[in-house]
């Protein structure tokens, strides 16, 4: 990229953020990539969240969600869609258009053993935003700033950039068992529209507890794939098990 248009890309990304931070489109329950808001925050919010549920002896669990190359994932002709909604629109809106369009990329494979150069067909690129540029941040919580709207009714979204946990919070295990199939259903749904697809194999469920564990089993259905239950995961480099002891971290 030539240094014009990186200063373009900068002013044009001052202007996009001062625009949403003004009119506070951006959710409250988005923490990555916010000036002042650093990952501690996104970990204060989802702990303190399961503490004030045990010390209301209510019960507490959290779907920790792993996506899918997840900024590689990113559908421009959906992500253009929802700008209007945001009051980004005429000229500014074919402004954005013309950053993803008529973009190429190719592979090449050097082997200094054989002596070979192999080099790929050029490929239009119809997903992804650029990682390492500057407005690709702000780009990608634009894209999954409609997904706390999803769950929100029953549950607490906690995001950092693509990081995401769902807090829910029950009376007792029966509902949060009628809680947890809904919102992962919706989870889903929402996920599948926007063509990302959660990694199952590391996407996980923790019911939380303070004294006395609780054995009660929980199942957690999508489709024809189940959702694992785990007592300790990794979240934003902290390692978080089910009565937030911290011994595994």
């Amino acid at each position: 990229m030539t240094s014009i248009s990186k200063v373009f890309e900068k002013a044009l990304c001052i202007r996009l953020t001062e625009h949403f931070n003004t009119n506070k489109l951006l959710v409250g329950n988005q923490f990555g990539f916010k000036k002042g808001i650093a990952t501690e925050d996104t970990i204060f919010k989802l702990t303190s969240g399961i503490l004030n549920t045990l010390n209301n002896k209510a019960t507490a669990g959290s779907i920790f969600c792993d996506l899918e190359k997840d900024f590689d994932s990113v559908n421009h002709d959906i992500l253009l869609s929802k700008l209007p909604y945001y009051g980004i629109s005429g000229k500014a809106k074919l402004l954005l258009e013309s950053y993803f369009w008529n973009r190429y990329q190719r592979v090449q494979i050097t082997n200094s053993y054989l002596n070979s150069n192999t080099v790929s067909k050029w490929t239009i690129i119809k997903y992804w935003v650029p990682q390492g540029s500057i407005l690709g941040p702000l780009l990608f919580l634009v894209y999954i700033n409609d997904l706390p709207k999803a769950v929100e009714r029953k549950a607490l979204p906690i995001l950092f950039a693509d990081d995401t946990s769902i807090l829910l919070t029950s009376r007792n295990n029966i509902q949060m068992q009628s809680d947890l199939n809904f919102v992962f259903e919706q989870l889903n749904k929402w996920f599948k529209s926007n063509q990302h697809f959660l990694n199952f194999d590391k996407t996980c469920f923790i019911k939380f507890f303070s004294k006395i564990k609780c054995t009660s089993e929980i199942q957690i259905k999508y489709e024809d794939k189940q959702l694992s239950l785990t007592n300790e995961t990794k979240f934003l480099g902290l390692f978080i098990n089910n009565n937030l002891s911290w011994k595994t971290h």
